[in-house]
């Protein structure tokens, strides 16, 4: 009889095996020889010492009350006496009285109204009736300025200007603007039928031909 021959492809399977599990071995020693070589562990760092801690008691004492003063004694209510003698003799001054008749005294002068009123808040308002032309400056002429100067007036019961402010400022021509500003006549204003004071601005032009 012819022997059976072996198969190559056997042959490294079997070879393969042994491999495979030699280096399985092999490792698992390699581990157990690492885990006990490295079982210790140990440190140079210093841990800080823990500090000494000293609780002290402190022994608070108890909270005074302050007491309240009482409250002051009510007033006595005077009570009607049931005996005369026990009421306090009482003199009474003679008070000259003056009778005289008031009916020729003048009556009191009525309140004034002084209070200036803002041009929006008049029921009517003031109309201007004459504006003057101011009078250009002979320097701002020669220096070559223009431009519009506002004046705030407070206009009287009468209709005249009692007083006048610069609001809108040009140096050279403000003179010239409060000149022509006093000058104007108004239309007095009315507050519920009444003439009162009021204040407005007044533009004034400069403007060289």
């Amino acid at each position: 009889m012819k022997a059976l021959k072996k198969s190559p492809e056997a042959d490294l399977r079997l070879k393969y095996r042994k491999v495979l599990e030699a280096s399985m071995a092999i490792s698992l020693l390699l581990m157990i020889v690492l885990f006990y070589s490295f079982k210790t562990f140990e440190t140079k760092v210093k841990l800080p010492e823990r500090p000494n801690i000293t609780i002290e008691t402190i022994q608070i004492p108890p909270t005074q009350q302050i007491q309240k003063p009482p409250p002051p004694a009510r007033p006595s209510i005077p009570v009607e006496a049931d005996d005369d003698e026990m009421l306090d003799d009482v003199t009474i001054d003679n008070t000259d009285v003056n009778m005289a008749p008031t009916e020729n005294l003048p009556p009191p002068p009525p309140p004034e109204d002084d209070e200036v009123y803002e041009f929006f808040a008049v029921s009517q308002k003031p109309v201007l009736i004459h504006k003057e032309k101011p009078v250009y400056p002979e320097l701002a002429r020669k220096a070559g300025i223009e431009g519009i100067v506002v004046v705030t007036v407070t206009i009287g019961k009468d209709g005249h200007v009692e007083d006048a402010k610069i609001f809108k400022s040009i140096p050279m021509l403000d003179e010239a603007a409060l000149e022509a500003a006093r000058k104007c006549v108004f239309k007095p204003a009315k507050q519920r039928d009444k003439y009162v004071r009021v204040k407005m601005n007044i533009p004034f032009h400069f403007k060289l031909k």
